[in-house]
């Protein structure tokens, strides 16, 4: 283990990550695992510096199964999730009953950033070009600053934007636009709303019908 590192993701959780000497599992070369949380790098102990072992979660998804204690020089160093938020500085909070710490910033700018990209994934709204880098320029020039904020993008503004010429911005107003007819259900879960996932969004869908109805 290299190093941990931690990422923050559209509902504020705090993700510890392993930074791992390259190994190769089950056909593949694995630099990072998943860490999940504080008490999971607390059950099985793990530090800095650790000879771990690995596998792949199902086969996919690399996932440390032990220390190996044996290996230890003295060298290495305990993690603990940080008191305050590594990108905006705010406290970060554990709510009772709950494993995940989480920001407690509404508009950390990780979070604003984790929510657009969700926005606009394949089981959302699929706006098809809109992946993170594109959402990095364009948080970054101004151009947006929340989800909604796509919907009032030109295509002058696109193409301006480095490495983006008129024909892919086209083709992302394109697809922005597209993704208007995507339908409630779809648009429920792309807002990120707590326990809505794409199932449950759906069937709200179904059964309010509209959204004027639902707001109302």
């Amino acid at each position: 283990v290299k190093d941990i590192t931690v990422s923050i993701g559209r509902t504020g959780v705090l993700t510890p990550t392993a930074e791992l000497e390259p190994v190769f599992v089950s056909g593949t070369s694995v630099a990072r695992a998943t860490l999940h949380n504080q008490d999971f790098i607390d059950e099985k102990d793990i530090r800095i510096g650790d000879h771990v072992l690995v596998h792949k979660a199902a086969e996919i998804i690399p996932e440390i199964i032990k220390v190996l204690p044996e290996k230890r020089t003295g060298q290495e160093q305990p993690f603990t999730l940080p008191e305050t938020c590594p990108v905006c500085g705010w406290d970060t909070v554990r709510k009772e009953g709950e494993v995940a710490l989480r920001c407690s910033n509404p508009h950390c700018p990780a979070i604003e950033r984790e929510a657009i990209i969700h926005f606009a994934s394949r089981n959302a709204m699929n706006i098809d070009g809109l992946g993170p880098s594109i959402v990095d320029l364009l948080l970054r020039e101004g151009k947006i600053e929340t989800a909604a904020d796509l919907y009032y993008l030109k295509e002058e503004d696109v193409a301006s934007l480095e490495r983006m010429g008129k024909k892919s911005a086209s083709n992302l107003i394109k697809a922005i636009t597209l993704s208007k007819t995507a339908g409630l259900g779809r648009l429920l879960f792309a807002l990120g709303i707590r326990l809505i996932g794409a199932k449950a969004g759906e069937t709200i869908a179904r059964h309010v019908g509209s959204m004027d109805r639902l707001l109302t």
